[in-house]
């Protein structure tokens, strides 16, 4: 028997966020590392991403999602935002496709909506917690705001 919204949903959170903690643990030695992407920003020369010294760029991404029900980075009730990247970092990868949460543009219920509010509004007590002893700085910002915090730390994968 399939449970409620929010059960199917803390559900599937743990499976992307069981996902994510996997790569983060079981790929070092599948991964080879990738050179870090020197000289941004990045352009196109016909088919080729080149930094500012016209040298191709190879880019070695991986996906952080942040687009579903609570619109925010998964993982951070789990781990602290700078340890999430630099373990994205040791792995090799030198991008993160941070996937973008549409509601934030779209439901205009979400504009002052925080972090905290979110996971409460969805029942997710744990989630709260976890980001308070994880990442304390970003309970109370915005779902704006911790999008762009998540987008700080991606970047410093250069």
């Amino acid at each position: 028997m399939m449970g409620n919204k929010h059960e199917m949903m803390g559900s599937w959170r743990w499976w992307c966020t069981l996902i994510l903690f996997n790569l983060l643990i079981i790929t070092p030695e599948v991964v080879k590392p990738v050179v870090a992407v020197a000289g941004v920003p990045l352009n196109t020369n016909s088919r080729w991403i080149v930094n500012q010294d016209g040298l191709r760029v190879k880019l070695a991404c991986v996906n952080w999602v942040s687009h579903l029900d609570a619109v925010v980075a998964e993982g951070l009730s789990k781990q602290p935002v700078d340890v999430i990247s630099k373990g994205i970092k040791s792995m090799g990868f030198n991008c993160v496709r941070l996937t973008w949460p549409i509601l934030l543009v779209t439901n205009d219920s979400l504009s002052s909506l925080t972090v905290r509010q979110s996971f409460q509004n969805l029942g997710l007590l744990d989630s709260v917690a976890g980001v308070q002893a994880n990442n304390p700085s970003i309970i109370d910002l915005t779902l704006i705001q911790a999008f762009q915090v998540s987008i700080r730390f991606g970047k410093q994968l250069n």
